[in-house]
């Protein structure tokens, strides 16, 4: 029995030591593997990284470059002079299997900015002696982990010499968590900033309430780091802008989402973007609910992953961006891949645009899809039309459609009869001749007329343009009455 436990007293240590050596291991080339990945991307450089790995726990500290080579180049060229933006961040690592208390996983690390001069003091007049952001990860056993992020609330005064420019600013901070697979290859977020407010000596005031976001995204491609598929989507409780001196203007919304979905059907991806808000005030007119939603269809990944990859690395190289030849020659190597992307048959859309107005109701909608493209139908835009494939309705209030018209009309009549004419009687004139035209349109099938919202609904296909389902001339709209 003796003997038994004594082999355990040996064993159990040299176990968890094995233990918690192999999981550092595993730790290290996972954050080896993270580091590559962000070599991946032209606008972000690792210009220094330190792994000092011990036995129970490690350390790494990272400094990060972003737009580095633009920058420098930006002020060889003459412009300003300014530092290019770095950024350190700072690990402690703790290899599992115990984490402390009663949490058991592969490790955690507790990550923070590290700043030194300028940078520190400014940092410390906004958030005092606490930490401006926290991260804290913890990595599981069968891969991948689970980070908490924070960023503390602040009251900070903007120095200025004169009272009467004091500016405010309170931020209630920041959290957010990510749940994420091996390598990023799979992540959720869930986060949330629950107030931010600047206000102004003048009474002046921006206001932005119950901001929450999450996602949920696989990479698309295991060589391409920034390109995902799945959900992303933002909600605001509210929005507004009061300022008293009406330099800006008066602007209130409320229920604000904006979400994206982008699915992966085969060979192919959708990308799809909802923007909508249940209160838009602006000026005090309400133009809520509004809506705005639009879609690219169809479009081929491979392809869209190879010029997506070409304009990030053309949009990160000093020597493109800074020089108008090379840019132009750069913009025409995307053309291979942009006809590419053309030949498969996308479709573009805005599913809606819809949102009320003081007269009533406005909306549009429209979809365009190419027949697959190929370089020789550019050279024939015969050719072009007969693969184009189109359809859009528009509905307005006939009131706006009126006054917008009936102003027009009146501006040719005054032309016409002179600055003296009679403002009532060329008020009717318009009208009358605002009436006139809309009876011919509405009588030639053109424009439907329904409950006080006129309706045109528009198509193109094989050649044939056709309005509210009627074959349609546009040089035939010569010959109505103006």
């Amino acid at each position: 029995m003796k003997k038994a436990a004594l082999i355990a007293a040996i064993a159990l240590p040299v176990a968890y030591t094995g233990s918690a050596w192999y999981l550092g291991q595993r730790i290290e080339t996972s954050l080896n593997d993270q580091a590559k990945q962000v070599e991946g991307i032209p606008s972000i450089k690792v210009v220094k990284r330190d792994y000092q790995r011990g036995l129970f726990s490690s350390t790494e500290t990272v400094t990060f470059e972003l737009m580095g080579d633009v920058t420098r180049a930006m002020q060889q060229a003459g412009g300003p002079a300014m530092e290019a933006v770095k950024i350190t961040v700072r690990s402690d690592i703790r290899h599992g299997p115990w984490l402390g208390g009663a949490e058991f996983d592969a490790g955690v690390a507790n990550a923070e900015l590290v700043l030194e001069g300028e940078a520190k003091e400014w940092v410390k007049k906004v958030f005092g002696d606490r930490k401006p952001i926290e991260v804290r990860t913890v990595y599981h056993f069968a891969g991948g982990g689970r980070s908490d992020f924070s960023s503390p609330g602040f009251t900070f005064d903007l120095p200025v010499s004169d009272p009467s420019d004091a500016l405010r600013v309170v931020w209630d901070g920041v959290t957010a968590r990510v749940d994420f697979e091996e390598g990023m290859a799979r992540y959720t977020l869930q986060g949330s900033a629950p107030k931010m407010e600047m206000t102004d000596a003048k009474g002046g005031r921006i206001v932005m309430q119950g901001l929450t976001f999450s996602g949920d995204q696989a990479r698309l491609f295991a060589d391409d780091p920034l390109l995902y598929t799945g959900t992303q989507r933002f909600t605001l409780d509210s929005f507004g802008i009061h300022d008293p001196s009406g330099t800006l203007p008066q602007v209130e919304l409320a229920k604000v989402v904006y979400e994206v979905d982008i699915p992966k059907q085969g060979d192919f991806i959708d990308l799809i973007a909802r923007i909508g808000s249940e209160k838009l005030t602006v000026a005090g007119a309400n133009y809520g609910p509004a809506h705005y939603d639009f879609s690219f269809r169809h479009l081929h990944a491979q392809t869209a992953s190879r010029m997506y990859r070409s304009f990030v690395a053309m949009s990160s190289d000093p020597q493109t961006m800074l020089n108008p030849e090379a840019m132009q020659a750069q913009m025409g190597q995307l053309m291979g891949p942009a006809l590419e992307l053309l030949g498969h048959a996308p479709v573009i859309a805005i599913d809606r645009l819809a949102f009320n107005t003081p007269q009533g109701p406005a909306s549009l909608n429209a979809r365009v899809a190419l027949a697959g493209i190929t370089p020789d139908d550019l050279s024939n835009p015969l050719g072009l039309l007969a693969k184009l494939d189109a359809a859009g309705e528009l509905s307005l209030p006939e009131v706006l459609v009126r006054e917008t018209v009936s102003g027009r009309n009146q501006g040719q009549i005054y032309a016409s009869y002179g600055e003296e004419a009679d403002p009532q009687e060329v008020a009717a004139m318009a009208n009358a001749l605002f009436d006139q035209q809309l009876t011919t349109f509405v009588d030639q099938g053109l424009v439907s007329r329904t409950n006080g919202q006129l309706t045109v609904k528009a198509a193109f296909s094989k050649g044939q343009l056709t309005v509210n389902g009627h074959p349609f001339n546009p040089a035939a709209m010569g010959a109505m009455p103006q």
